[in-house]
């Protein structure tokens, strides 16, 4: 049988080795309000589709020059908006692994000053007697079977991350 000694921090510490499983997917919506096209782009969008607009009413045979003059103003404005498009991708892909490693550090700080601080104070007990276990269980807290926080944070990061395997890949 299991008996929960210190329910807060029970919960308190799944609730945080859960963020940290989920910290990679927390990210993409974070970056994505970091890296949005800007106006100008989203007016050489429109742009580019009201000259496609313009060019299919145009017959190619009949009005060559201007089909193609109109074709060369299409391929202008992609090429700026290609270039524009790679520089807003780098410029994500670095906001992305930013806010990833702030995001990884302050929660692994939280949990370790956590850790630090509740260090001697057991989650659960367990009934019996896990003789050769329950030293190692229970270090640095003095409860007969009982789970410590060190043990208890490693405990709940591996059943959280192996139950949300298979929903977060």
């Amino acid at each position: 049988m299991l008996e929960v000694i210190n329910g807060f921090l029970l919960v308190y510490f799944i609730v945080l080795t859960t963020i940290s499983v989920l910290i990679p997917h927390l990210v993409k919506p974070i970056a994505a309000c970091f890296t949005r096209p800007s106006l100008e782009e989203k007016a050489s969008f429109a742009e580019v589709k009201r000259l496609k607009n313009e060019q299919k009413s145009i017959s190619m045979k009949e009005e060559f020059a201007a089909y193609h003059k109109l074709q060369r103003k299409i391929n202008e404005i992609e090429n700026r908006l290609k270039e524009n498009s790679q520089s807003r991708m780098s410029k994500s892909l670095a906001v992305k692994s930013t806010v990833h490693i702030a995001l990884q550090a302050v929660v692994a700080l939280i949990i370790v000053i956590s850790v630090i601080w509740f260090r001697r104070e057991p989650i659960v007990a367990l009934e019996g007697n896990l003789f050769p276990l329950s030293t190692m269980l229970q270090y640095p807290s003095e409860t007969p079977n009982a789970i410590s926080t060190h043990v208890w944070v490693m405990i709940s990061n591996l059943s959280i991350r192996t139950l949300l395997k298979p929903i977060v890949s």
